[in-house]
């Protein structure tokens, strides 16, 4: 479902003043929650404690309203659907789920699934920030979190702030959008991975989605706190008209423009992770260097130099590409120099190899290239010089001129020849051997590796997609494996095969210079 002006927009309080002033804004999760509750068809619930053992806070089954934690916001990441099917047997009766957007799919299935009624609440996320920037945050602010026995991110008013108690018994109120909060939240440090590609953070599968109403006049003179919010389904619009005609809520009719203005980072979020990704993969790219990320979490100036390095990251990416470009240098080398590395450590390396990424070579002395050979990406190359205690002396061999296609793999024990200017389909199969069986006491796999001899293939054969060439087969000059073919036999010069097991289905006539259908 897409946010347009077809839905209907709310902004209301709880008529509760206590919950309306202890939740983060207004209260009317709570107050859905304290309600639905009451009703027979639900039992079952989650809130959430401070741990103080775990400074953090965790989640809780609960099944009346009277266990209810009214803790406002909470800005560290909680895996409700883990927890849910960790407990899964605790829950009775219908369930009334907290949690944030990218959670609503998979707790609703999790339920379905276990037969459970459920409502789900979420709220307008702008991104979640990991335990540890929380705990970052008390370093910076000189506090040692085995000290800390609870704390509010929000609550207590609107919009609040964090409020931390401590074991002395002294209390700690810092606006939560001030420093250092501000920059850690903003550094995008300690975000989890899956924020940074979150483009839908409302919450549209879930019954309710609830927001602040960052609107003017509200910030002018709201000083309690009001809930912006969003009915998705038919049941979440019959439970707020239900606690309206109750007086448990009150609310008025607001309007897309409203909500447009309130939550303006997350109608533009979609589009902007659409157009920028290649900045935001190359950011990840950065955090992820541990280096970099210990540099830049050890102290609050360091976080904002990396603010500012991801203006500039930002700035480049959007205009040139310029990261983008340093970064295809960067890897260009890196090619270069796993190209050398490969390429020294082979038998003969006469001439220019091309060997793209991901390519597998084992044993490379027992490798033979000619000049100007091709090795396509995440090709296999597999001398084998040992198996369950046996030696063996294997050779592959491959011409100048071949080039072999990409995910292709080549394993002897013995000798596989491939002549020159040979080519390659992708995933072709070559081998010169096969697991021994015969032993039905012994695993196959720690029997002895048999063949039929060398796998020989002459020059300019084409070799054809997924095809298989198996031991002791010699194939013809100018020949051509069909796609899929498996070879177990020898192939004349100037013949096509195909089949499992394969049959010259042409030959070339020599006479007639044409290629001919062999009758069968």
């Amino acid at each position: 479902m897409e946010m347009n002006e077809s839905i209907k927009y709310y902004i209301g309080y709880s008529t509760n003043p206590t919950i309306r002033k202890k939740a983060s804004s207004g209260g009317i999760g709570t107050a859905i929650t304290r309600y639905l509750l009451s009703q027979p068809e639900f039992g079952t619930s989650l809130t959430f404690i401070f741990d103080k053992n775990k400074c953090m806070y965790v989640p809780k089954i609960i099944h009346s309203a009277e266990e209810i934690n009214i803790c406002g916001s909470i800005y560290h990441d909680i895996d409700v659907p883990r927890f849910l099917r960790e407990n899964i047997e605790q829950i009775r009766g219908g369930v009334v789920i907290t949690c944030a957007p990218c959670h609503v799919t998979a707790v609703r299935q999790l339920l379905s699934r276990s037969n459970h009624l459920c409502f789900i609440i979420s709220y307008c996320c702008s991104g979640q920030t990991s335990i540890e920037g929380t705990w970052k945050y008390y370093e910076l602010l000189g506090i040692n979190k085995n000290d800390v026995v609870d704390m509010q991110y929000r609550g207590n008013g609107w919009p609040s702030g964090i409020q931390i108690s401590l074991k002395d018994g002294s209390t700690i109120f810092k606006d939560n959008y001030s420093e250092p909060w501000i920059t850690i939240h903003s550094s995008k440090l300690f975000t989890p991975r899956r924020c940074f590609y979150c483009k839908r953070d409302t919450g549209r599968n879930a019954d309710i989605s609830l927001a602040d109403p960052w609107l003017e006049e509200y910030l002018n003179k709201e000083k309690i706190g009001s809930t912006l919010f969003i009915p998705f389904t038919q049941k979440g619009m019959e439970v707020i008209e239900d606690m309206h005609h109750k007086n448990i809520i009150d609310f008025i009719v607001s309007s897309y423009k409203d909500y447009s203005i309130a939550q303006a980072p997350n109608i533009k979020k979609e589009r902007w992770v659409l157009s920028q990704k290649s900045y935001i993969d190359n950011q990840i790219k950065i955090i992820s260097k541990k280096w970099y990320y210990d540099f830049a979490t050890k102290n609050i100036r360091n976080m904002r130099l990396h603010l500012k390095t991801m203006q500039y990251l930002y700035k480049f990416s959007s205009k040139k590409n310029f990261i983008a470009s340093i970064m295809n240098i960067i890897e260009k080398i890196r090619r270069r120099v796993r190209y050398y590395a490969i390429k020294n450590k082979l038998a003969s390396d006469k001439g220019y190899i091309n060997i793209e990424g991901g390519v597998k070579i084992f044993n490379p002395r027992c490798i033979y290239v000619g000049r100007n050979v091709g090795i396509g990406a995440d090709t296999f190359l597999g001398p084998v010089v040992s198996d369950n205690g046996i030696e063996y002396n294997p050779k592959i061999i491959i011409g100048d001129g071949t080039w072999i296609g990409k995910h292709s793999s080549i394993a002897a024990i013995d000798l596989v020849k491939i002549g020159k200017n040979v080519l390659f389909a992708g995933y072709v199969h070559i081998t010169d051997h096969n697991h021994g069986y015969e032993d039905i006491n012994i695993p196959i796999s720690k029997q002895p590796l048999i063949t039929k001899g060398p796998v020989i293939i002459e020059d300019q054969c084409w070799l054809g997609f997924n095809c298989e060439i198996l031991s002791g087969v010699h194939i013809g000059s100018h020949s051509i494996v069909a796609a899929r073919a498996v070879v177990t036999k020898d192939v004349p010069p100037y013949s096509i095969v195909a089949g499992n097991p394969a049959k010259i289905v042409k030959k070339y006539n020599d006479k007639t210079k044409k290629w001919e259908k062999v009758k069968k």
